[in-house]
């Protein structure tokens, strides 16, 4: 048995190599502890990656599917349909979790939710009879017996990302999200699942003896969620002499904390500020204030770390008016950098999932057509408020977009 996991080519953002499928290298690390062969394909690489992806012919294929790659995922499949027509075909990721249904007729299997379990399984013979369509198991509790990323089965270094002038990779630490976020669709669940900050601390070392980076983007939905952990994780890094970024909510910091922070290599957090407008963010249920998009942003530029705030336009309930707060509340609270992204409710999310409750008009569940920032950071609308038509939230994108860009944070 002979096992490809599959990143298609992305076709939406700018820089496709600024980061590798980390997701990917997982289940290739699982594969290779139970000693099944495995190569990693990130379809990004190659102009013509038809051509590439028939010299690599496999008993098995796992294609990633986020929404916005459900095009890319299905040509690949197409075309390893015609070419390799007894091979297993297996969908997984964010899009197979939240939107199975839409790959059913593609795919032999659609994995929901974490792949380590299923793609085993799979690869083994063990689904059992008769096998069904969509598979899916309960979360990885203990996720320090989860292997590192097989970060040797693709080309490493030739990802673009830095972080703090290093060549970096991409770190998860916990897994899943307790908010319920209009927008956000939980892949891992609403329960945290988080590694030990010693089993952290090993796979940064295991990146800097074995691959020579000392730069790293962590992924995390909210890094700092668990205080004492991440103070244990801070004082190892103070020993490694890294440079790191990480994303957090603006409720989960303090200075001490972001001093702490800073001391330990970090050099960039990024906040999900959404908007100035108090009533916009009860309306995405963020579970957030103002004040509190204010205090963030002041103290982690106090603490000498960059802030990079993203605002939404277009969310529900979204008027003039509030699109106005946002503006006033960034020239404000200027961070270091800004990134303006359109209202997107993808599969899974609440807002998709009942959007009169949010009181939008979803224009199109077609997701290939789904952009949330775009190149440019030009987002695609798909949404309509009681206020706003489509084209009012694409000008009012378009001068928030040229206000950041007057404060020089774009």
């Amino acid at each position: 048995m002979k096992v490809c996991l599959i990143n298609p080519q992305d076709t939406i953002v700018e820089d496709i190599l600024w980061d590798e499928p980390l997701g990917l290298l997982y289940l290739g690390a699982v594969l290779e502890r139970e000693r099944i062969p495995v190569e990693v394909l990130d379809l990004n690489f190659y102009k013509d990656w038809e051509a590439e992806l028939k010299k690599h012919e496999a008993d098995f294929y796992g294609v990633y599917c986020s929404s916005s790659l459900l095009g890319s995922a299905v040509r690949v499949q197409r075309l390893l349909k015609h070419c390799f027509p007894r091979s297993v075909l297996v969908a997984g990721g964010p899009h197979a979790t939240c939107n199975p249904e839409s790959l059913k007729p593609y795919f032999d299997y659609v994995v929901m939710g974490e792949g380590e379990t299923p793609i085993v399984k799979i690869a083994r013979g063990e689904i059992g009879e008769p096998p069904p369509k969509t598979l899916g198991y309960a979360p990885i509790e203990d996720l320090d017996t989860v292997p590192f990323p097989a970060r040797h089965l693709i080309p490493i270094h030739e990802y673009h990302r830095t972080v703090g002038g290093r060549r970096s990779t991409g770190l998860i630490t916990a897994r899943g999200c307790p908010h319920s976020c209009a927008f956000c669709s939980k892949v891992w669940g609403h329960k945290v699942r988080f590694r030990s900050a010693e089993n952290v601390i090993a796979e940064v070392k295991e990146c800097i003896e074995k691959y020579g980076i000392r730069g790293f983007s962590i992924r995390d939905d909210t890094f700092t969620m668990n205080k004492s952990r991440l103070l244990k994780i801070l004082h190892g890094f103070l020993f490694l002499d890294v440079k790191w970024r990480c994303l957090t909510r603006v409720d989960q910091v303090n200075l001490e904390t972001l001093r702490a922070m800073k001391d330990s290599g970090c050099v960039e957090i990024v906040y999900g500020i959404e908007s100035g407008s108090q009533k916009i963010l009860d309306n995405l249920q963020k579970g957030t204030t103002v004040e509190q998009n204010a205090r963030a942003i002041d103290l982690t530029k106090e603490a000498g770390i960059e802030c990079k705030a993203a605002v939404i336009v277009g969310s529900p309930g979204e008027t003039w008016k509030t699109v106005d707060a946002t503006i006033r509340f960034i020239e404000e609270h200027t961070p270091n950098k800004g990134i303006v992204c359109v209202f997107t409710p993808f599969p899974g999310s609440p807002a998709w999932d009942d959007p009169e409750r949010f009181k939008i008009k979803i224009l199109t569940r077609d997701v290939t057509k789904y952009q949330v920032v775009g190149p440019g950071m030009m987002g695609n609308v798909v949404v309509e408020t009681e206020e706003m038509a489509a084209q009012d939230i694409a000008e009012a994108h378009d001068m928030v977009l040229a206000r950041f860009k007057e404060l020089g944070i774009i």
